[in-house]
Order: C-alpha cells, then sequence, then structure tokens
C-alpha cells in the first residue's frame, strides 16, 4: 500500500467558548487527509490559533510534507514523525501541521488493521473519566452555573479556568468546593500567570479544598521555579502542556523533578507518536499524564484512544459546555452517568465527518 495524495480542507467555525474573551472573530480549522491506492483514507482535524487563517497549517502540510509522503507506506510512522520533527526546532513548520499528520497516519493505521486505534495501542483500557473544563467567564455565579450543568451532564471532575487574579481565584475556589461537595473532583488552571509567591499561597488553599491538581500556576519557562514549587507543595503540580518542543522539552521538566504530573495531547505534542513518547516517558519516572483538549473534535477523539493505550491516565479534558466544541462530525464524545468516557469500537478514529458542514463553511482548498 502508498500514500498517492494528501488534501487541505480548511473550513470556518465560531470561535470556541474558552477563546472569546482573548480573541475576535472566527477560528479555521484545517481537515487533513491521508489518501492511499487501497482507496483507505486517514483524517485528522488540526486548529489555527487566535483567530489566525488555517493556511499556513495547510501550507506546511501540502509544501513542506507531501512531497516527502506520497509514494511511501503509510505504515512507517516512525519514519515520517522522525522526518516531520527535524523540521519543527528551527521553525519551518508548526508542530500543528507535523500532528495533523502523524494522527491521520494513526487513523489510517487502525483501517488498515481493521482495528479501533485505542487496540493498537495495547488496548490497557477501554475507558476513561472525562473532567468538564471550564470557559473563563465573567463572575462566580456563572462558574456555579456552569459547574451545575456539568454535573448533570454526568460529569464527576471539574477544572476552573479562573479569573487570574489571586485574590478572586481564592474567593471563586472556595465557593465551588462548596457548591459540588466533598465527592467531585476540582482542579485550577490559572494558564501560566501567577508569580512564584501567589503560586504558593494559593496551593496551599487547594491543599485546604482537596483540589485534585494545581494546573500550570507559573510561566512554562521557569524550570526552576516549578521544581521550587512541586518540593513545597502536597497537591500536585501539572503542566508542561504547550512547551516548545513537545515530548522532548518534557524530558526537561522530569530531569528537573519539576512537574508532579504532566499534561499531554494529541496536537502540542506531535500526534499520536509525541503523546505515546510523552505518557512514555512520564511513566518511566512513576508520573502520570493528562490529557489537555485536542483542539477539535476529531483530535479530542485521538486523546482518547492514546489515553486508553497508555497506563498511566485517568482522566481526559473535556471543553464545556460542549456545544461550543462540537462541529463537523456526525457524532461526538460525551461521559457516560459514571463519568467515563469510551472510544468507539470501529477501525482508526472511530469518526464519521460532517461533509455537509465542513463544505458549507471551507474558505479554501490545498
Amino acid at each position: 500500500m502508498r500514500i498517492t495524495d494528501i488534501k487541505t480542507t480548511c473550513f470556518k467555525q465560531p470561535m470556541v467558548p474558552i477563546h472569546r474573551l482573548r480573541f475576535t472573530g472566527q477560528q479555521e480549522l484545517v481537515l487533513t487527509r491521508i489518501i492511499t491506492d487501497s482507496g483507505l483514507e486517514g483524517y485528522s482535524m488540526a486548529r489555527a490559533h487566535g483567530g489566525q487563517p488555517g493556511r499556513g497549517i495547510a501550507d506546511a502540510i501540502i509544501s513542506t510534507f507531501k512531497s516527502k509522503l506520497v509514494g511511501q507506506d503509510p505504515l512507517d510512522r516512525e519514519r515520517h514523525w522522525q522526518k516531520m520533527t527535524e523540521s519543527e526546532p528551527a521553525g519551518y513548520v508548526p508542530v500543528f501541521a507535523t500532528s495533523a499528520v502523524d494522527v491521520a497516519l494513526w487513523d489510517l493505521a487502525g483501517k488498515i488493521y481493521n482495528t479501533p486505534l485505542y487496540k493498537l495501542l495495547g488496548g490497557w483500557h477501554d475507558k476513561i473519566m472525562a473532567y468538564a473544563s471550564s470557559a473563563n467567564m465573567e463572575t462566580v455565579d456563572d462558574y456555579i452555573q456552569d459547574v451545575r450543568r456539568s454535573l448533570e451532564r454526568g460529569y464527576k471532575a471539574y477544572k476552573i479556568h479562573p479569573f487570574n487574579d489571586p485574590a478572586r481565584d481564592a474567593v471563586l475556589c472556595r465557593t465551588v468546593r462548596k457548591e459540588v461537595g466533598p465527592d467531585i473532583k476540582l482542579m485550577l488552571d490559572v494558564n501560566k500567570t501567577y508569580d512564584r509567591m501567589s503560586a504558593i499561597r494559593i496551593g496551599r488553599l487547594l491543599e485546604s479544598l482537596d483540589f485534585t491538581w494545581f494546573e500550570e500556576p507559573l510561566p512554562q519557562y521557569d524550570i526552576e521555579g516549578y521544581a521550587a514549587l512541586s518540593k513545597t507543595l502536597d497537591i500536585p503540580v501539572i503542566g508542561a502542556e504547550t512547551v516548545a518542543g513537545g515530548p522532548f522539552a518534557v524530558a526537561n521538566y522530569l530531569r528537573a523533578n519539576a512537574l508532579d504530573m504532566v499534561l499531554c495531547d494529541v496536537y502540542w505534542k506531535g500526534g499520536v507518536t509525541g503523546m505515546l513518547r510523552t505518557a512514555h516517558a512520564c511513566e518511566s519516572m512513576g508520573i502520570k499524564v493528562a490529557s489537555h483538549h485536542g483542539a477539535s473534535p476529531v483530535m479530542n477523539f485521538a486523546n482518547l484512544h492514546v489515553l486508553c493505550g497508555a497506563t498511566n491516565a485517568d482522566l481526559m479534558e473535556m471543553l464545556v459546555p460542549e456545544e461550543g466544541y462540537n462541529f463537523a462530525l456526525k457524532s461526538f464524545l460525551k461521559p457516560d452517568k459514571e463519568g467515563y468516557l469510551h472510544p468507539p469500537e470501529v477501525p482508526g478514529l472511530g469518526v464519521e465527518l460532517d461533509w455537509e458542514y465542513i463544505k458549507a463553511n471551507t474558505t479554501f482548498e490545498l
């Protein structure tokens, strides 16, 4: 079997709720199709950031990677991944282009072997607990209404993206814990906005409130600060979500004992291959991973498959309200009544594209 073509389709989509306070307008998604002489195709869906057009990702895929892949065996995923990642450190291509191609190759591999991707990755789990993850909102009451809706939908865990003001965040965390009671897992993600002293103060508060983890309190380049914070606090400190260099950069945090847990997803870590590498590196150090959102519905399906194949993962992010993140597919991930997500029992990622929606919103094709 050989790859005969790679095609990209960019389409527009309303800005997702978590970005609406920072970015205006719409966002663009890049659907990638890897086509073979067997008739089978692999899919992925990258997202442009900050209101940027998807053209940069699509151009990188077509201009840089297509010539390297057409005519090649799609099952040589490791070889393809190594060649693609050679272009990332110098900034020649964005990691999102590598991720898009790699996820599509893994989707294709599952279809070739006629097996769900999570089984191809080892099948350690057949379900993962979901955690609802809020947008940044304006009032405490907005968060209370959001967490109530999330619990009604079956979630047993909830992550707060707060005001990023330590004093207001402290009030918010106390109020949410009082609202949900002691049995719901809670996490706080301040998106790298605290200084070291604020991180210690809020971390101590989260310990008293029995939060599950404290996410990215410091700028991600402050590895020494993370090492000191992880040593000082009892609550797990989790991070390295968007650090440049993907799994290779995570190794720097592990060597410095800078994190108690690591965030990973197929989008920022270089696809299924990069996310799996991250999970395995952390496993060798006795450290758990949890997922960051995959930036599109297709990529979040890929996240679920990888987490089910990993032995050191038990929580997966689902941004809420889900309606703002569900698009371009015929069906979407949804927690069961116990709060778990189940990977599809069909070959590959198990996604069915909504071609009518994609075509109606297409901006250009390459």
